[in-house]
C-alpha cells in the first residue's frame, strides 16, 4: 500500500512539474519570437532609412504586411519588394498610414502599413515622410511587447525609438 502511494504522489509531482515547464517553455518561445520579429523590423527600418538619405529624391518605405503570414518588405516609391514572412503567431497592432494611402490615411491598413523616409523633407535628410505612429509585437504565448515609435517627442527627423512592455503605448 505504501509502495502504491509513493508511486502516485511521484506522479502527481512529475505532472505538476511538467505543466510548470511547459508554460515555461511556451512563453520563452513566444519571447523569442516576438524579439525576432521586432529584430527584424528595426534593421530593414534602418537599412531603408540610410537608403532615403543616400539616394537623393527616393522615397523608401517599410511595409508591415498583418494577417495569418505577417511579414515585411522594402519598398521604392510604392513598389515593394519580396516579402520577409516574420515568426508564425506575431499580432502587429500599427497606427501608421495603411499602403493605399498616398502620404497619410488608412486606406489598405487592414492588409499592411508603411513607415516611410524621404531624402527631401522639411525637417532634413532622412526626414519622416508620412503619419507618426507606433507598431506593436505581442505573442499570444507571452506578456512581453515590444513597440517602435516613431514622431512624438523625435519629431519629424526619421528617428525611431524602441519600447517594451508598459511603455509601449
Amino acid at each position: 500500500m505504501a509502495n502504491l502511494t509513493e508511486t502516485l504522489v511521484s506522479i502527481v509531482i512529475a505532472g505538476e512539474l511538467a505543466a510548470i515547464s511547459l508554460l515555461g517553455g511556451t512563453a520563452l518561445i513566444g519571447y523569442a519570437k516576438v524579439t525576432a520579429a521586432h529584430m527584424q523590423l528595426v534593421q530593414t527600418a534602418k537599412q531603408s532609412r540610410y537608403d532615403a538619405i543616400i539616394n537623393y529624391g527616393e522615397v523608401r518605405s517599410v511595409a508591415i504586411y498583418t494577417g495569418e503570414k505577417p511579414a515585411i518588405s522594402e519598398c521604392l516609391s510604392g513598389i515593394c519588394g519580396a516579402k520577409i514572412l516574420l515568426p508564425s503567431g506575431i499580432n502587429i497592432k500599427s497606427t501608421f498610414r495603411g499602403i493605399d494611402a498616398k502620404v497619410a490615411g488608412k486606406a489598405g491598413s487592414d492588409r499592411a502599413t508603411l513607415i516611410s523616409w524621404s531624402s527631401e523633407t522639411n525637417s532634413g535628410i532622412g526626414g519622416s515622410y508620412g503619419q507618426h505612429g507606433t507598431i506593436t509585437f505581442s505573442h499570444p504565448w507571452t506578456r512581453k511587447r515590444f513597440c517602435l515609435v516613431r514622431g512624438g517627442t523625435a519629431g519629424n527627423l526619421g528617428e525611431v525609438v524602441i519600447r517594451t512592455d508598459k511603455d509601449c503605448k
